[in-house]
């Protein structure tokens, strides 16, 4: 999964969030559906790092001042793997 994320992220530098994806075109159904679990899981992992490493309130709100990079990357890979998703039901 670690290969399959960082071949993603390169491709996010390059290409457009909202074009379709050759890392994740080249998965079956149930693999993209895998993948989405474990960055979901990812995310929140690297969320809660952030948060218990270095956070604070300010105005209600949970201010995260930790993990930035991870959390990004994880925040897009989330997102694209979504697009890939919907993409696919609208293709279905």
């Amino acid at each position: 999964m670690n290969a399959l994320l960082t071949k993603l992220a390169d491709e996010l530098l390059v290409e457009d969030i909202d074009q379709p994806s050759a890392v994740l075109g080249s998965l079956s159904d149930d693999d993209l559906q895998i993948f989405y679990d474990n960055v979901l899981e990812q995310f929140a992992l690297a969320l809660l790092v952030g948060a218990h490493e270095n956070s604070t309130w300010s105005n209600g709100n949970l201010v995260i001042a930790a993990n930035h990079r991870q959390i990004h990357l994880l925040q897009a890979a989330f997102y694209a793997v979504k697009l890939e998703a919907q993409r696919r039901s609208a293709a279905a």
